[in-house]
């Protein structure tokens, strides 16, 4: 009987120690174990998505101007949201397809046509350019007509060329306006030490087709190479000439982005625009 007791006791003991020895330090263990292999929880939901949502249904059903509106206030008010990046670039989209269209709008001034009118001359009035009125009323050549009408959106631009972001971010009247991907930076960007923040302006834009310098109303002109030439050595923005051309044009050094980007950037800017590199 003596002996059952002091076995009872013995296993009472033992269950304790190992009871406690689990607690302290194999339970820990354990649980850690199993945490790693558990999956990640999903992230709670973003509650700006209704907002941007909202956005992108104007946008879908073709309310430009509402939806550039939901779009700003979007940018504005939530710059932390998940949707920031994509609410940039349906922007950026938004405002070219209203600029690059007769598409009335509030910024855009109506223009009627007179006697002796010519489109530089309705630029200069208009503090425009002749390309952009051009391209902004689907014209086909500069001839002009007493009495049309031409819808002129307002100029007023700026650029900042971002290393940290990696893009050319434009802006019009100090808002966003739409950025562009940086495809590649020039050497004199890729030096050690901290990035250093320039400033300068447009000193020029200069388009080449087949070799040669055209102009906006020449044959080419849509197919050629845009070089937007900064006051900052070193960083001509320009786009990247497509494969296989025979007659490649390119700086002695400068920011790459693509064709179609440096043409819309070219369509937009005018000399002495500001310029920032950051």
């Amino acid at each position: 009987m003596k002996a059952l007791v002091l076995l009872l006791l013995a296993c009472a003991i033992a269950g304790g120690v190992y009871y406690f020895a689990d607690e302290l330090f194999l339970k820990p263990e354990r649980l850690l174990k199993e945490e790693k292999l558990r999956p990640p929880e999903p992230p709670p939901p973003d509650p700006t998505l209704p907002e941007f949502e909202k956005a992108v249904k104007a946008h879908q059903a073709g309310k430009l101007v509402e939806a550039r509106t939901a779009l700003e206030f979007f940018i504005e008010h939530f710059p932390e949201s998940s949707k920031i990046e994509d609410a940039r670039d349906l922007l950026g989209e938004v405002n070219t397809r209203i600029m690059f269209s007769p598409m009335p709008s509030p910024e855009k001034q109506l223009y009627v046509v007179r006697s002796g009118d010519v489109l530089n001359r309705v630029a200069a009035k208009t503090k425009s350019t002749a390309e952009l009125i051009m391209r902004s009323n689907n014209l086909s050549g500069t001839m002009l007509r007493i009495d049309q009408k031409l819808w002129v959106p307002p100029t007023q631009f700026s650029i900042t060329i971002s290393r940290k972001r990696n893009k050319v971010v434009l802006f019009r009247a100090n808002k966003f306006f739409k950025q562009y991907p940086i495809r590649s930076w020039p050497a004199v960007a890729k030096k050690a030490g901290p990035p250093q923040k320039h400033t300068g302006r447009v000193t020029e834009r200069i388009a080449w087709f087949e070799g040669q310098r055209v102009i906006f109303i020449d044959k080419g002109y849509s197919e050629a190479t845009h070089w937007i030439q900064l006051s900052i050595p070193g960083y001509t923005l320009y786009g990247e000439p497509p494969a296989g051309d025979p007659k490649p044009q390119k700086p002695p050094s400068g920011i790459t982005i693509a064709p179609e980007a440096a043409a819309e950037l070219a369509a937009m800017l005018s000399k002495n625009d500001p310029v920032s590199i950051e």
